[in-house]
């Protein structure tokens, strides 16, 4: 079962490093840099505090949560 998790925590990690760097190519990654670094540092949090359960959901839920709201403020804004 851990292995399933694993390959879960493997994959999200590598969503996460390719939105970057399509990010970076689109000259964006200036001004959202500190919130994906923060984003990025959840992730890899979840993924080492994945034998308690509780905090590395935790971790991994906010390192979704939190650029997706930076979104959504910045879209009302335009």
């Amino acid at each position: 079962m851990w292995q399933l998790w694993v390959t879960i925590a493997a994959a999200v990690a590598v969503l996460v490093v390719v939105s970057f760097v399509l990010l970076i190519k689109k000259k964006r990654a200036l001004s959202n840099g500190p919130i994906f670094a923060l984003a990025i540092a959840l992730a890899v949090g979840g993924i080492t505090f994945s034998d308690a359960p509780l905090i590395g959901y935790s971790f991994l839920g906010a390192s979704i949560v939190l650029p997706v709201i930076y979104a959504v403020k910045s879209s009302r804004k335009k």
